[in-house]
């Protein structure tokens, strides 16, 4: 029982990682998505000032970049939401079949110990009723 306990305690470790992993990509993904807000509020700012044509039309070209950048990282924060979600569902079910063999192994523990102390009193008793007759 204790190496199947050890086993899934194994599993569970490894969804956490596993979830780890997933929430660093989904935490990298926003901050990228963070970034590029920031680059398009100082485009637009820079843009503002810029009474070139040539500026202006480059201002334009980089703000096409930018929400090409943009779809493409809400594409991917989807899918890896998608992922974090999976790995949290099987974070779930890892520690709910440690909690079963954990509470199984209590429970086979705590009879263990009421059946040991049963056998003891009847010998305690055998002891005493040898001794009197």
């Amino acid at each position: 029982m204790q190496k199947v306990l050890d086993f899934r305690e194994f599993e569970k470790k490894q969804a956490e990682a596993e979830l780890g992993k997933a929430v660093a990509e989904e935490t990298k993904i926003q901050n990228t998505l963070d970034m590029i807000a920031q680059a398009h509020a100082s485009t637009v700012r820079t843009a503002d000032e810029t009474k070139d044509v040539g500026g202006l039309m480059a201002a334009q070209n980089y703000f096409r970049l930018l929400n090409q950048q943009k779809e493409e990282a809400l594409m991917n924060l989807a899918q890896a939401q998608v992922i974090t979600e999976e790995k949290r569902e099987a974070m779930r079910e890892a520690m709910k079949n440690c909690k079963v063999l954990e509470n199984l192994r209590d429970k086979r523990k705590s009879a263990w110990k009421k059946e040991n102390l049963k056998a003891e009193e009847n010998e305690i008793d055998d002891i005493v009723t040898a001794k009197w007759n």
